[in-house]
């Protein structure tokens, strides 16, 4: 299963509302706090909202979403412990708790319990350790410090816990959509890709040909009586030559070639840098090959041959006309005695 919460695969639209947001804020806390007189408490607060517009920079302009989201939480650590420990109104702490969805969402369960708990053992001490050696705490009531850490707590791990639960939906939700991908493009027989996958490449590479005139073949691989051989010795002897084959087909190519299973006991060869001399030339190689493969069922030496249709895009006019041709070479090998490699 994919790993969870990587900060790599949270969403940045989530990080660049969260620091737009916090920068409208702070800028109102800015301008309320300069209309109130505390022109201390405006230039921390506009302090932050540069800081804010340094992390919208590196995340727009940069792409470095790490950086702002380090910046964010910088900012919103910052600002919960001054308005603990400045604030005269105790419902100032309602504030402190919004850092907590924001955080959360942010740098993902795992980062954010680190986060968040350090912030609350920070907490603690403030209230309860020796921080009045250092500077002195407003005066709030136990019942408020209860409430307020109580709330903290309860409010951190539930949206921990939330999205702890959306991580793991989210993964498994990319699993089955990676599954589904696989099935709807890979034959699970012999695990090569299959028909429709194969269609799809070679629509690709056809548009690459008419933009730079690189021509390319393919080979329509046969397996010779494979209806007697399925017949005759069962359907698992049948697949475990198809899986032969199919191996014995991908082995020797070059690793920009593609084979697939076309269909039935048919494979399609992709060569996508191959003219028509070169394609028959690798198409005898594949068909001496399969040959050699040594197979045996209920006591019988299996015979395995391949009869091989080769095209090539320089002398078809479009896909459909490849394959056609592909398949008249298959056909000609066929009824000219099989074992065989024809250009269409």
């Amino acid at each position: 299963m994919t790993k969870l919460d990587s900060t790599h695969s949270l969403p940045g639209g989530f990080l660049s509302f969260s620091l737009v947001s916090q920068e409208i804020i702070t800028v109102l806390f800015a301008f309320y706090s300069y209309q109130q007189g505390a022109m201390g408490l405006a230039t921390f607060y506009l302090a932050l909202a540069a800081l804010l517009l340094v992390g919208m920079g590196i995340n727009s302009i940069f792409n470095f979403p790490q950086a702002a989201r380090a910046l964010l939480a910088l900012v919103l650590v910052a600002s919960f412990f001054y308005l603990l420990a400045n604030s005269t109104d105790s419902s100032a702490l309602l504030w402190c708790l919004t850092i907590i969805p924001v955080l959360v969402g942010n740098f993902g369960y795992r980062y954010s319990v680190l986060i968040l708990g350090t912030v609350l053992a920070l907490s603690l001490w403030l209230f309860y350790g020796g921080a009045s050696n250092f500077w002195l705490m407003p005066t709030y009531s136990d019942l408020t410090v209860v409430r307020f850490l109580s709330s903290f707590v309860v409010l951190s791990l539930f949206a921990v816990a939330m999205d702890n639960a959306h991580s793991r939906s989210l993964n498994r939700y990319k699993d089955l959509a990676r599954r589904v991908d696989q099935i709807t493009h890979q034959d699970q027989l012999t695990l090569l890709p299959n028909r429709h996958d194969m269609e799809r490449r070679l629509e690709k590479k056809y548009q690459q040909y008419r933009l730079i005139n690189q021509p390319f073949s393919i080979l329509l691989a046969d397996v010779d009586n494979f209806k007697f051989i399925n017949d005759r010795y069962g359907h698992d002897t049948g697949d475990n030559v198809l899986h032969a084959i199919g191996e014995i087909l991908s082995d020797p190519l070059r690793g920009e070639d593609v084979v697939a299973r076309w269909g039935g006991n048919e494979f399609m060869v992709l060569l996508p840098i191959a003219n028509s001399e070169a394609a028959v030339n690798i198409a005898e190689r594949l068909r001496s090959g399969a040959g050699k493969l040594v197979m045996e069922a209920q006591g019988d030496r299996l015979r395995i041959s391949l009869s091989i249709g080769v095209a090539s895009i320089d002398k078809c006019t479009d896909i459909d006309d490849l394959i056609s041709t592909a398949e008249n070479g298959l056909y000609q090998a066929k009824h000219m005695g099989r074992d065989m490699v024809v250009v269409g």
